[in-house]
């Protein structure tokens, strides 16, 4: 995986750096659709695995759009369950 200024990092730097940039913003998200903090942590952390169970089509332009579409998905599932 290369990246800046000639340095390169690993894949799990990859991820690392990805889970702490977005799992706040994914998780806030996840939180405001299905109103329960818990369950919203739950949901992250499966989102966080999915995009390592899919890692050969992540690359930093498509880590954010991925992640926002498995939340959103799961969110929606767990709103129809909550009903």
């Amino acid at each position: 995986m290369s990246a800046m200024n000639n340095t390169t990092i690993t894949l799990e730097d990859f991820f690392s750096e990805c889970y702490l940039q977005y799992y706040d913003i994914i998780k806030r998200y996840i939180t405001f659709r299905i109103d329960n903090s818990y369950e919203a942590e739950d949901l992250v952390q499966d989102a966080f695995v999915r995009l390592w169970e899919h890692r050969a089509f992540v690359n930093k332009e498509t880590v954010r759009p991925l992640l926002f579409t498995i939340e959103i998905g799961r969110a929606v599932q767990q709103e129809c369950r909550d009903r």
